[in-house]
């Protein structure tokens, strides 16, 4: 009874090493065709927009036409942290909609040299915990020849359940790369 405990257990175990193994591999999804990788063989090695990037000061919405902050828009702070492979994740000390937000889930390309693009998307949650519309973002930057920070304009749209836009704005900052 012993010997067959065991063998149960070694092959509750083997499986799950198998299915973890298998599992790791499917993980980079997003990295199809169009890879978010530089090669290192050439000159973009340091064109890297893979890591975790700050600004700090960043108004919250600017004029689209001008481009100058809108009068009593907040100052916030603002982390974007881009994978390999075209994925990320986008945090933000934004008033606007209480503590009931989610963290934003980001895809990005390389679109030239220096050039990026990602579009974020964020969910936003009454006190009871409902569904009350999603902010996506869709953004332009281009990183400086150091690698070291980028500026960015992008556009946003508050989109409520049935999928009509109710509200619209635009941004722009420039971010540091985090280092040790």
């Amino acid at each position: 009874m012993n010997t067959k405990k065991t063998t149960q257990t070694f092959v509750i175990a083997l499986a799950m090493t198998f299915t973890l193994a298998i599992g790791t591999t499917m993980v980079f999804g997003q990295d199809k065709a169009d890879k978010q990788v530089i090669d290192a063989s050439t000159d973009d090695a340091g064109n890297d927009l893979v890591g975790v990037w700050e600004a700090l000061n960043v108004p919250a919405e600017n004029d689209c036409v001008t481009g100058a902050p809108l009068p009593g828009t907040p100052i916030i702070r603002v982390l974007n942290t881009f994978n390999q492979g075209g994925t990320g994740w986008l945090e933000d000390n934004a008033p606007f909609d209480g503590p009931y937000r989610s963290t934003g889930a980001s895809i990005w390309k390389r679109t030239s040299g220096r050039n990026y693009t990602y579009v974020n998307w964020h969910y936003t949650f009454n006190p009871d915990k409902s569904f009350v519309f999603t902010i996506k973002q869709r953004a332009s930057l281009t990183l400086s020849r150091d690698g070291n920070s980028f500026t960015e304009k992008g556009t946003f749209d508050v989109i409520i359940p049935n999928g009509n836009i109710i509200y619209s704005g635009c941004f722009s900052d420039t971010s540091h790369r985090l280092q040790f």
